[in-house]
């Protein structure tokens, strides 16, 4: 596998890329925009290169969860396609949307490579990004694919099939606990509620004397926190959207509500207590994971990604999987499902379709092992159901994933409501500070007190959600779903009983 150069910052990037479910796109600062500028350079400049007269394909992405069986897919590939040459460079998420844009901007667009995350395959489509994939690839391939991996404005527009989902959508924001810390801390039970949780974290904290403590997450990445905020929020009954989406409850944004006071008002007390690990706030997603493995915390909330890289890094390490903890004395609360997303597209102007769309198709099937290496290591659930049913082995991941398909409940989602919802999308502003920045501030206790900062953080979205939607001539109160239970699944039926 050819991977090129990106200047000085190629290890760098290599070796601490981070996964697209561990790390959804948080704002690029100007030095993160000059390293996005000079990996975009160095691999257009190189693009065309071929002393070999061979057919180059070049992919970029970020999936560094899965890095180590790429590579072997890569090899693999080239040995039985003599003729191809895959030149594949992965980015951080951080670095990809700008890169990806200068790229192709300049006409120099990779033949694969993914919509960045927040963005739309509408507005992919508006900006000429992608072509259908429908032309080149088989109607054997697509029968394999589970129909749920499909959906209209995510993968296609009408009967075009513009991009290839990575992976089912599995709920991002489980407990994992440290078995070895929570022993020898005299915690003998996994923690359910609130006050359950906070003792054991006590606990922990008490015994770690300074070197171990209680809870422990990448509180750098405003959007791990994000996660964090509204996943307790839901749990605690909040009608809260999943991450990047939009709902209103009772005509406003509802991050002043109850169970998100609650969520917020358990991560004050866990500050209080000394509970949280001090680093948390000044390290990423990957460093918290690399320092729970350690065992410098008990609890971690990150997602399925984790799983992988312990059995590589740490295969000792023993540790389990737990729910959201939810107040004390409520039940049947849900966390938001997992939403499907965009992956992986074909470049509109790519000189090589034909092999691109083959190298996809490859990379989807069983024969050469990526898909099934991947699901075998606990990376991810393939869109390939045959090949969840014959590799998910790892025991962790079962885990994992039982306990996700327990607790969550898919939440309605406004474009599958109306087409409109996509320019809505397009037009909304972030507004500042945003969720994640005030858990942020909670934890590092620059944020002494929360509500407010809540109803005001409630008060300008819904002020921006109502500008926005008059702009693109969307009806606000479509933001609202009347019917929503969120001991249920949202379906098709709900959606239909609105119209």
């Amino acid at each position: 596998m050819k991977v090129k150069a990106i200047g000085a910052i190629t290890t760098a990037i290599c070796m601490t890329a981070v996964s697209l479910a561990g790390c959804a796109m948080p704002s690029v600062s100007s030095e993160g925009s000059s390293q996005a500028a000079t990996a975009e350079r160095a691999v257009t400049e190189a693009a065309d290169v071929d002393a070999d007269g061979k057919v180059t394909i070049r992919v970029v992405d970020w999936s560094d969860g899965s890095q180590q069986r790429r590579e072997e897919f890569h090899k693999k590939y080239m040995e039985q396609h003599p003729d191809i040459n895959i030149e594949y460079t992965m980015l951080t998420v951080d670095q990809f949307k700008n890169t990806i844009i200068t790229m192709i901007k300049s006409g120099e667009g990779p033949d694969l490579f993914p919509i960045p995350v927040g963005m739309t395959l509408d507005t992919a489509l508006n900006e000429n990004w992608f072509q259908p994939l429908n032309p080149y690839v088989t109607e054997e391939f697509r029968q394999k694919f589970d129909p749920l991996s499909f959906d209209e404005g995510i993968t296609h527009k009408g009967d075009d099939w513009y991009t290839i989902t990575e992976l089912m959508p599995t709920i991002q924001c489980l407990f994992f606990y440290n078995r070895d810390v929570l022993n020898a801390a005299g915690v003998t039970e996994v923690p359910k509620t609130y006050s359950e949780f906070r003792e054991a974290c006590k606990k922990i904290t008490e015994y770690g004397k300074g070197s171990v403590f209680g809870l422990i997450d990448g509180g750098k990445q405003v959007n791990r926190l994000d996660v964090l905020a509204r996943s307790m929020a839901a749990a605690a009954g909040g009608k809260i959207a999943a991450t990047q989406k939009v709902l209103t409850d009772q005509g406003r944004a509802p991050y002043d509500c109850d169970g998100m006071k609650q969520a917020m008002g358990l991560m004050e007390q866990l500050v209080a207590d000394g509970s949280i690990h001090p680093d948390t706030v000044n390290i990423s997603a990957p460093e918290a994971r690399e320092m729970f493995a350690q065992g410098q915390a008990g609890f971690l909330c990150q997602g399925m990604w984790c799983i992988a890289q312990w059995g590589k890094n740490y295969p000792d390490l023993n540790y389990g999987v737990m729910a959201v903890p939810v107040p004390d004395g409520m039940n049947n609360t849900f966390v938001q499902q997992g939403e499907l997303s965009p992956w992986m597209g074909l470049y509109s102007q790519s000189k090589h379709p034909q092999e691109a769309a083959d190298y996809l198709m490859a990379l989807y099937s069983e024969e050469y092992g990526y898909q099934s290496g991947c699901v075998e290591d606990g990376t991810f659930v393939s869109v390939i159901p045959e090949i969840n049913e014959k590799y998910m082995t790892n025991e962790i991941m079962k885990q994992y994933y039982t306990i996700a398909n327990e607790t969550a409940k898919i939440v309605p989602t406004i474009t599958k409501r109306d087409e409109k919802a996509n320019d809505f999308y397009r037009e909304v502003k972030d507004v500042q500070p945003s969720l994640g920045a005030i858990l942020q501030g909670v934890l590092s206790q620059s944020i002494t007190d929360y509500e407010p900062e809540l109803e005001r953080l409630a008060d300008a979205s819904t002020q921006e959600w109502q500008r926005a939607a008059n702009a693109v001539g969307l009806d606000y109160s479509e933001l609202e779903f009347p019917n929503w239970d969120q001991t249920e699944d949202y379906v098709q039926k709900d959606y239909d009983a609105l119209k």
